[in-house]
């Protein structure tokens, strides 16, 4: 299990970290410093200094806190809340707070006042002073942020100026970011809006995810859906060009944005297209090995097969989860007898004996179209019938290709219904 919501999504973001070829030091905010005592000299400047921390939040950002507030949030002793509680005095020992019922809109504090060490994991600081205080206390010298965090009288600049005039250190250096947009717009786990780390990274593999980030500057945003069909097929061509341009020039621009997606050193290897492997998965029987052997002109190396493998993964994950309805894979199973009208059961017997001959996809569906007609069936009716005798649901892909990939068990599942 998980101690906290926190805990639960830092580690989702840890897995997909190490996905990445990326291995961090982890620190844990609560157990590493604040419970460990490593903020406890920080959280005592800030204390001692409340009154030029309230200065610079008006100065910088113009919020105005009341004349007694102070830069912590202990755990109320009564009620175990932490986002309802406000220090009003200081001694250089303990703090005195209380638990306020109406202090935010999203829970109602108790109404206890007591005292507090504020060391050793009590409570903690707001993060516009809780962010320099770790600065501080860890030698943070580089920290990027996203630019909501590093506008004009923003959270980094009340950092930056509490870094300087409380803590007497150099803020990190900084790279403000832009946002990374799923179908135009921010993501919001709370408005549950876009996907997790994890989520995305279940559809692409790691050299691909590295890509779409190396390949945008970090001063512009990153628009990725992977619901729309062609995204993720249009970045695989486009991390393919980048590797053409690798070997071709590693110094060009598209050359240097796939070394910078590589972890290891990049090796000459041959995949054929998303799209053409798409094609070859959504036909039964196909050896995509030999297809690949034929579209290199020669045998696949120990890498080429490697490669083939793991982009088949991820192309049955996009054909699976992503492609239009006529892309899809798709098979025929014999489905429970569906009621339907005698002319619908005449069409399905009609269409069984059609399948006897050898049809191409084209002249199969002009047929089912003329079928349908002559028993006057509207077409969406004899669509509709057939997709439930095959697929059990009330759509799919184009219905030739379906009978095509498996005749036999398609006439078997025709003659289920009207026999």
């Amino acid at each position: 299990g998980y101690g906290s919501y926190a805990e639960y999504y830092a580690k989702d973001f840890i897995k997909v970290f190490n996905f990445l070829g990326a291995e961090p030091e982890i620190i844990w905010s609560y157990k590493d410093l604040y419970a460990s005592g490593k903020l406890d000299e920080a959280i005592r400047t800030s204390l001692n200094a409340a009154a030029r921390i309230q200065e610079i939040y008006h100065e910088v950002s113009g919020s105005q806190k009341k004349k007694d507030w102070y830069p912590f949030q202990p755990v109320c002793a009564s009620c175990g809340k932490i986002g309802t509680t406000g220090v009003f005095a200081w001694d250089g020992r303990q703090v005195t707070y209380k638990c306020e019922p109406d202090m935010v809109e999203w829970a109602v504090g108790c109404g206890h006042v007591g005292k507090v060490s504020p060391f050793g994991g009590t409570g903690k600081m707001p993060y516009k002073v809780e962010w320099p205080a770790k600065w501080a206390s860890l030698g943070v010298n580089f920290e990027g942020a996203g630019k909501d965090h590093t506008s004009k009288g923003g959270t980094r600049d009340v950092a930056n100026h509490i870094a300087k005039e409380v803590f007497k250190i150099e803020p990190p250096e900084d790279l403000p970011y832009e946002h990374f947009l799923y179908g135009g717009r921010k993501m919001s786990s709370s408005k549950g809006l876009g996907a997790s780390a994890a989520e995305v990274a279940a559809v692409l593999p790691a050299n691909l995810l590295r890509f779409l980030f190396a390949r945008v500057p970090s001063q512009r945003a990153i628009d990725f859906d992977p619901s729309a069909p062609d995204t993720i097929p249009n970045l695989f061509d486009e991390y393919d060009r980048s590797r053409e341009a690798f070997f071709a020039d590693p110094e060009s621009d598209l050359g240097r944005t796939f070394e910078a997606g590589n972890v290891d050193k990049p090796a000459k290897v041959f995949v054929p297209r998303f799209s053409t492997l798409a094609s070859w998965l959504r036909q039964p029987g196909v050896n995509i090995e030999k297809e690949a052997e034929k579209a290199k002109g020669s045998k696949l190396s120990d890498i080429d097969k490697e490669e083939l493998k793991e982009r088949s993964r991820y192309v049955k994950i996009w054909l699976d989860r992503f492609a239009k309805d006529e892309d899809k894979i798709y098979e025929v199973k014999e489905q429970k007898k569906i009621s339907m009208s005698q002319a619908a059961e005449k069409y399905f017997r009609q269409l069984d004996s059609e399948l006897e001959k050898d049809w191409t996809e084209e002249e199969l569906q002009s047929r089912i179209f003329q079928l349908a007609k002559e028993n006057g069936l509207q077409p969406k009716e004899a669509f509709r019938g057939l997709y439930q005798a095959f697929l059990g649901e009330d759509h799919g892909p184009r219905v030739s290709a379906l009978i095509l990939s498996d005749k036999a068990r398609a006439r078997r599942a025709l003659k289920k219904q009207y026999e």
